[in-house]
């Protein structure tokens, strides 16, 4: 009777939450890859790498648009594909891996209850903890662009947290494992996150100790993989590709931490200000600091420690070159959401039972509050508001007849090397050659839509040029051809 009365009151609370919200991200994540919203950068290059891993085989990827056939483990060095690799089977390459993502934010959520529990918070804290991690507007970003390996492994953290804490050593090394293995800045991440977990735990020397190891091997797997692995795996063995948005700043990666540490005035700038010619970027960097201050950035001034470890994550998205990293949009700011429950739970612990609920009631409101207002409205560049927004009709409507489009795609043949257009590409992975349109490298097959709006990175009208082109080349036949959907056979 015990155990009843206690899986009735503690347990009911946080399932109905994660039931609801996860019906929430299954509306964002899987109405967008129906709708064919879902694109060869990531989901596509992922999922074809996963069906080669399905059938026992290494992965060679042809998607990439910078570089000739490569290793898929020298762009991202990420063995979540791998391990997901079973799920082929059930839900198939696409499918599969987002229904992994969205499985690990709610374990992750799961994670955050568990954490509130062992720090005493009772189960309303606790289910409100839980509520202000669910409404963090990074998750939503996150699911609203197709599928990403940090976005799983972000989701190991109130686990690591957990099990670091608990002394519970294999457990903890799993999730560490994971962390590192699910992408190669993962890594990176996992260094400062684990000195965060001994600083933490600086009155527990085994724990404080462990963590400081852990992020000793982090560092050097971080430094091996990206040193070494990735270039070697490199059909032209070029360096870390990654660093090219941040070489304005040093060299290397080590020279460019040194050049902002030691110019104060240059670290305010790119943490602060736009640092392109283009003024349509004025205040995206304004915006993602009032949107963290506001779903609860500010507790980690009482917390210091997750503090620290949101540092490389604002470090790799304010210092880049790149002003897609900059903002509110997308995978970049996923970390963002666990560190903050994790902070808030502590911050709550400290107080007593009413001031609990005061302040864990505020922090939800603001999270809330400010993801369903970044919905509809953002200085962020590049939004799509109806891949994210679930709250609108037109997220759930599409220009295309979507059963006529997916019917032409089981039409095409399969294990014959092609070149998709990029939203169609997640769909067409079941062969050796995938190519990105333009690119067509050995492909007998072209796959894409007549809409020439989406066809990125060709605007518009080259997009029309390049068609126009083909249709124009003896060497290639229309196959099949409607008011939505092209397919070109030589």
């Amino acid at each position: 009777m015990r155990t009843r009365t206690s899986w009735t009151s503690l347990e009911r609370a946080p399932i109905a939450l994660l039931a609801g919200f996860g019906g929430v991200f299954g509306l964002i994540t899987f109405v967008n890859h129906w709708l064919l919203r879902t694109a060869a950068f990531d989901l596509g290059l992922s999922a074809h790498a996963l069906h080669d891993f399905a059938h026992l085989r290494g992965h060679i990827t042809t998607l990439l648009l910078d570089t000739p056939p490569t290793s898929f483990f020298s762009s991202h060095l990420a063995l979540l594909p791998v391990l997901a690799a079973p799920l082929y089977w059930v839900f198939g390459a696409s499918w599969a891996l987002l229904v992994v993502q969205w499985a690990a934010i709610i374990a992750g959520g799961w994670g955050v209850w568990v954490v509130a529990r062992a720090h005493g918070l009772s189960s309303r804290e606790g289910a409100l903890a839980l509520a202000f991690f669910l409404s963090q507007w990074s998750l939503y970003s996150a699911l609203g662009f197709d599928y990403h390996d940090n976005v799983v492994g972000a989701m190991l953290l109130p686990w690591l947290a957990y099990w670091l804490g608990r002394e519970r050593w294999g457990r903890a090394v799993l999730a560490f494992s994971l962390l590192l293995v699910s992408k190669e800045n993962m890594a990176l991440w996992a260094v400062v996150v684990l000195i965060g977990l001994a600083w933490r735990h600086a009155d527990r020397p085994r724990v404080r100790t462990v963590a400081l190891m852990g992020a000793g091997l982090a560092l050097i797997y971080f430094a091996v993989i990206t040193k070494v692995v990735m270039p070697a795996l490199d059909t032209t063995h070029r360096p870390f590709t990654q660093l090219a948005r941040y070489q304005h700043l040093g060299e290397s990666l080590e020279g460019a931490i040194w050049n902002v540490a030691t110019h104060p005035a240059l670290l305010f700038r790119t943490l602060f200000v736009n640092t392109l010619p283009d003024p349509s970027f004025n205040y995206v960097k304004l915006e993602l600091w009032a949107v963290l201050v506001l779903s609860g950035g500010w507790l980690t001034l009482w917390r210091p420690w997750y503090g620290l470890m949101l540092a490389p994550v604002l470090a790799q998205k304010l210092l880049s070159s790149d002003a897609v990293l900059w903002g509110i949009n997308y995978h970049y700011s996923v970390e963002f959401a666990p560190v903050l429950a994790l902070a808030a739970i502590e911050a709550a612990q400290r107080l007593a039972a009413p001031a609990q609920t005061r302040l864990l009631t505020t922090l939800l409101l603001l999270a809330a509050t400010t993801t369903i207002v970044t919905l509809y409205v953002r200085q962020s560049k590049w939004y799509h508001r109806e891949a994210t927004n679930f709250l609108i009709g037109s997220h759930y409507r599409t220009p295309y007849d979507v059963p006529r489009l997916h019917a032409a795609l089981r039409r095409v043949p399969a294990d014959v090397p092609l070149s998709a257009h990029p939203h169609l590409a997640p769909w067409l992975v079941e062969r050796a050659g995938l190519y990105h349109f333009p690119m067509l490298g050995d492909a007998r097959l072209i796959a894409l839509q007549q809409d020439s709006t989406r066809g990125w990175p060709l605007s518009a009208a080259e997009y029309g040029a390049a068609v126009h082109r083909l249709r124009a080349d003896p060497t290639w036949r229309v196959v099949e051809e409607d008011d939505q959907f092209l397919l070109l056979a030589r």
